[in-house]
């Protein structure tokens, strides 16, 4: 049956009309997609095979997405919007419907971060560890005795740095990173050590790293260790006495707790401790691998963040005498 030229025009016509309909549609409804909004910074979370009609009504209710049914309606003709990524995700800021879903369709899972500072025990890190909501608890008592072989104890062994993961890595995977860190840092810069030797190093390390803050005097601080183990000098160093007090110490050091006889008193064993009492820095590493070469047998706090550095005990108790002056109270001081 032949059709005739009119209706030919006019069928042409209506699917030209429905087209240019349709087309119109879509446009309006990507124009409203692409609205932006300003979003304040919250993480979604979207589980192992969770549809995108289940994470639409919850973004509904967040009011991250509304009206829903047209992000429904846009997945029917662009089905790649539909396969969403598991994860946790982070939203901030001026985002439009459609930054949304490439977010949870083209996007990364959010990177959370931990800072672990030089100078910080381990058992500090632990704590933090345990104090981070996204991080998965486990028991890694066995697995860390196996990475740190054939020490006993991690102090020192891991690298102070800031460690990326996404949400429910595991508290372990933490302590493996840093420990590798420590590893590369020792293959940069002392590769030639022997195991005893760059253990030795890092223990000399922490000890630096807790007596000053100042990169700068690092170098002299550590030519004073230095010079005092070769004269076989016990290092009389406070940390260390802090550090084998553990729990018990409460904020100063008292008389009774220099004459305690434990390996971390350096005031009463001769030599280093027998492990690293903090996790040392780069900066501490370095100083220890490449000291000042002084006379320094000594050093006080100044009173102004830094040290004084004295050849003799004379000179020291004067610096010691100076210090104390300067942070004895004022007789004209209010209470």
């Amino acid at each position: 049956m032949k059709l005739s030229f009119k209706f030919l025009i006019s069928l042409i016509a209506a699917v030209f009309l429905t087209s240019s309909l349709l087309i119109a549609f879509v446009w309006k409804v990507n124009q409203d997609l692409s609205q932006t909004q300003e979003i304040s910074s919250q993480l979604i979370t979207i589980k192992q095979g969770e549809s995108l009609y289940s994470l639409l009504d919850e973004l509904a209710q967040k009011k991250i997405i509304t009206p829903v049914w047209q992000v429904k309606l846009l997945s029917k003709l662009n089905p790649e919007l539909t396969h969403i990524r598991a994860g946790t995700f982070l939203l901030e800021g001026q985002l439009s419907s459609l930054d949304v879903i490439r977010i949870f369709t083209q996007g990364q899972p959010h990177q959370f971060k931990m800072t672990f500072p030089e100078g910080i025990s381990f058992s500090q890190w632990q704590e933090k560890l345990t104090q981070h909501q996204w991080l998965k608890q486990t028991d890694y008592a066995d697995k860390l005795s196996q990475l740190i072989a054939p020490y006993q104890h991690a102090e020192g062994l891991l690298f102070p740095d800031t460690y990326y993961f996404t949400a429910n890595s595991d508290d372990f995977s933490l302590i493996e990173a840093a420990f590798e860190r420590m590893q590369q840092t020792r293959q940069q810069l002392a590769s030639a050590l022997s195991d005893e030797q760059w253990y030795k190093t890092l223990i000399l390390a922490s000890i630096v790293e807790k007596e000053t803050a100042l990169v700068e005097e690092m170098p002299k601080v550590a030519s004073v260790f230095y010079n005092r183990l070769n004269k076989n000098m016990r290092l009389q160093t406070d940390p260390t006495v802090i550090y084998g007090l553990g729990t018990r110490y409460q904020g100063d050091i008292k008389r009774v707790h220099l004459k305690e006889k434990n390996p971390y008193n350096t005031y009463h064993i001769k030599g280093l401790t027998p492990t690293p009492i903090a996790m040392p820095g780069l900066n501490a590493i370095k100083a220890v691998i490449d000291p000042a070469d002084t006379d320094y047998y000594y050093f006080v706090a100044d009173g102004k963040g830094g040290h004084v550095f004295t050849t003799n005990l004379k000179a020291h108790n004067q610096a010691v005498k100076r210090y104390l002056s300067l942070t004895k109270p004022s007789v004209n001081s209010k209470n």
